[in-house]
């Protein structure tokens, strides 16, 4: 009979001595996963997960040969600025990125240490309170004198890695890993994030455009790509460039600075009557008194006096009025104020309408109709054209305290003439830029009309005797007024508190700390 058993699963010894041997040839993944494996098989003996515990940052930090999705191929990538982002990217930029800053002790130290650059930086790091791990290829460098006065951590941290040749990547709030700086160290173990930062709908194809291929330029970035259906813009790279991008979006996202403009027109009217002297009757009907039966319907309607003259069948008479004397007067003022306030982005025009669109006609028939048979006449049309005042204005804000801007005013009226039925349209217009402080009021325009009508009425002859006639004088006067005061409702960017912020240089970017 032939027996045959299952091979016996390793012991966790024998998983601890495997992972101590791949720690020394280099596989730290693989050493990480025995390590993990011996201390799941004996979960009371610390020394197995201690050690899977140190290498568990490293191993997080390997570059992992995956075979890219088929969206992110490179012949794929769609190189123009706008296009779609895939939900696989929408997930990737969902994940968190490392951690943002180390918490070492604060505050300016002096530093003077000596020792080759792994001596420095464990030196540095039990200053600081930080714990370290090398690549398990690090070179150090020949022993050197490392000083500093008045530092703090950040500065130091980055003077060290440019003078011992390294650099640095924070995989917790108390762990740094070291590694000779190198193209392929930092391809090898700097990672990689993406972040997708919203805009605002209103935003324009050119603004997002000239944001998008100013960041992609400085930042030499991966991938840098705007959504306009999700409003999103994707940024791709390592995660230093990814934060550096992300901070300066945000800082240009900012909103432009709003100008609130109050409007004010003043218009005083005036307007007087006189009407004074005698008014004389200008008709004197002829009647004749030769039917007295039917004299009553013959005798016009007013007129109760008469003066005779002739006799039998010639009895004719002239009729006769009083004259009446007269004196009238009347005089009447009006003011009205019309104040208003639009709201207009920077550099965005805005426009303020008071009046009325009045139909104008743009096309009739005018031809006969009064031939036989039936005659089609089209309708009309009409265009509405805006009467009363226009104004379309422009704010450019200049810091904090000064506004121009770019007044278009057009007043139209109705004319007094007209072509073909249509009325003229009468059009006053006034194009202007103006520089003032906020909270200033500006005279934008001025108009003052008088008008005068005299009018004399009477017999002729006895019109020149002011007395005898009657005598009307209408006076009317006009003052408009058009001011303008502008207010500034939020900080333009540039007055905005900006940030600084310390990125290396092209082919060595340095981690934020």
């Amino acid at each position: 009979m032939l027996l045959m058993s299952a091979p016996a699963r390793p012991n966790a010894e024998q998983l601890f001595k495997d992972g101590q041997k791949a720690e020394r040839g280099g596989e730290i993944a693989q050493a990480y996963v025995l390590y993990s494996q011996a201390a799941a098989a004996d979960p009371a003996n610390l020394m197995y997960w201690q050690r899977a515990q140190a290498l568990r940052p490293i191993a997080s930090l390997l570059k992992r040969e995956t075979t890219p999705p088929a969206d992110l191929a490179s012949d794929r990538i769609d190189n123009t600025l706008f296009g779609t982002i895939s939900e696989r990217e929408l997930e990737d930029a969902h994940r968190p990125l490392p951690p943002p800053r180390l918490e070492a002790v604060g505050g300016p130290r002096d530093y003077d240490l000596q020792g080759d650059s792994k001596s420095l930086w464990e030196q540095v790091a039990k200053t600081l309170h930080l714990l370290i791990i090398f690549d398990t290829q690090y070179q150090p460098t020949r022993s050197l004198r490392f000083q500093l006065a008045g530092a703090d951590y950040t500065y130091v941290l980055r003077a060290l890695e440019a003078a011992t040749d390294s650099f640095i990547v924070p995989v917790s709030e108390r762990l740094i890993f070291v590694s000779n700086d190198t193209t392929q160290k930092r391809a090898e173990f700097e990672s990689n994030a993406a972040v997708a930062i919203p805009f605002a709908e209103t935003m324009s194809v050119q603004d997002l455009q000239e944001l998008a291929t100013g960041i992609r330029g400085a930042l030499d970035m991966q991938r840098l790509m705007v959504d306009t259906q999700r409003h999103l813009i994707l940024v791709r790279d390592r995660v230093t460039k990814v934060r550096l991008a992300e901070k300066l979006i945000l800082d240009l996202l900012r909103p432009r600075s709003q100008v609130a403009v109050e409007i004010q027109i003043l218009a005083t009217d005036r307007s007087s009557s006189l009407r004074y002297g005698m008014i004389f009757p200008t008709s004197f009907p002829l009647v004749s008194f030769v039917n007295r039966p039917n004299l009553m319907t013959t005798i016009p309607a007013g007129f109760s006096s008469f003066l005779t003259f002739g006799g039998g069948a010639s009895l004719l008479g002239f009729g006769l009025t009083n004259a009446t004397l007269l004196a009238n007067v009347s005089k009447s003022n009006s003011e009205s104020l019309l104040d208003s306030e639009v709201v207009a982005v920077d550099g965005q025009p805005t426009s303020f309408h008071v009046g009325d669109k009045y139909p104008l006609v743009t096309n009739t028939y005018i031809g006969n109709t009064s031939g036989g048979g039936q005659v089609f006449a089209p309708p009309p049309t009409f265009n509405f054209e805006d009467l009363g005042l226009v104004l379309k204005i422009t704010p450019r804000v200049h810091g904090t305290d000064d506004v121009s801007l770019d007044v278009n005013a057009e007043f139209k009226l109705l004319g007094a003439a007209t072509v073909n039925g249509i009325p003229v349209i009468s059009s006053r217009k006034y194009e202007s830029k103006i520089r003032l402080k906020t909270g200033e009021w500006a005279v934008l325009a001025g108009l003052m009309t008088r008008s005068e009508a005299r009018t004399i009425t009477g017999i002729p002859g006895l019109t020149l005797v002011p007395v005898l006639r009657s005598n009307t004088k209408t006076t009317d006067d006009g003052e408009t007024l058009i001011v303008l005061k502008p207010h500034l409702l939020n900080l333009p960017p540039a007055e905005s508190p900006t940030w600084r912020a310390w990125c290396g240089t092209e082919t060595r970017w340095a981690n934020s700390f």
